[in-house]
């Protein structure tokens, strides 16, 4: 029997700085599959591609405009191949041993079509940072709730993956959002099948001063409440109001201890 294939999709423009170690995360993980690689590039012109060219023989490097880390995304996984699929950003990691994990996780739930696993935070310098989100997130992840995924977002994107059948039923990831690609992804999932919960950490998410989590968060948690009007009822979108609303004064007062401290 052939190894079961899982599809990794990087979108990338103007990522030189950190893709090459979330290049070498994914290349690195070893184990009971085999591995496609893409990473698409919007077009960089910061030197990412002659960083990616020693990885020419390694994975699939596609360059072209696509307009939009979305769009990328969806022409990405529209060229995969893999029973499994999943998204990197170009500034995040894979820990060791996490597709193995994956594919064991699904293989041992045949009838569930994605996973979520647990996401520590990095600074720029790839120290571990905000323990006490991770902690929280942690806790309301530990068993899947569609209820509690209406007034929250509690999945960590870099650590969650999918059947690509799952991915072509719901049609990829809605265009219109500026900083919240992943959330409506997740309810519409959840719609279809219940995730597997793998209790241990799959990826590290990185912060940093250009990111659009640490840019745009404002954004992403109005984004995410205007998705949850549209999933839920009522009372999902007051405790999701009063959820954004002291999400948001937290990572307001992170924010300004950050740069008093200078990090």
């Amino acid at each position: 029997m052939n190894p079961i294939r899982v599809s990794v999709v990087t979108p990338v423009l103007n990522g030189a700085r950190f893709v090459r170690e979330t290049v070498e995360s994914v290349l690195a993980q070893t184990g009971d599959f085999e591995l496609e690689y893409i990473i698409r590039d919007g077009g960089s012109t910061d030197g990412t591609l002659a960083l990616l060219q020693p990885y020419a023989g390694r994975c699939q490097v596609v360059s072209a405009r696509d307009g939009s880390p979305q769009n990328a995304i969806n022409a990405g996984m529209q060229q995969a191949s893999g029973t499994i699929c999943a998204w990197l950003n170009a500034d995040d990691l894979y820990e060791p041993g996490t597709l193995q994990a994956v594919v064991t996780a699904l293989a041992a739930h045949p009838r569930r079509s994605w996973c979520y696993g647990r996401c520590g935070i990095i600074d720029e310098d790839g120290r571990a940072i905000r323990k006490a989100i991770t902690a929280y997130k942690n806790l309301l992840g530990w068993a899947y709730s569609r209820n509690l995924l209406l007034t929250e977002n509690y999945i960590n994107q870099p650590a969650t993956f999918w059947t690509r059948e799952l991915w072509q039923e719901i049609g990829g990831i809605e265009g219109s959002q500026k900083a919240c690609f992943d959330y409506e992804l997740w309810l519409k999932m959840g719609a279809r099948s219940r995730p597997v919960v793998i209790r241990r950490y799959l990826a590290r998410f990185r912060r940093h001063a250009s990111s659009i989590s640490e840019n745009w968060y404002q954004q992403q948690f109005r984004e995410e409440l205007a998705i949850a009007a549209r999933y839920g009822r009522w009372p999902h979108v007051w405790l999701h109001y009063l959820t954004m609303r002291k999400i948001t004064l937290v990572y307001g007062l992170l924010g300004r201890r950050a740069k008093r401290d200078g990090t």
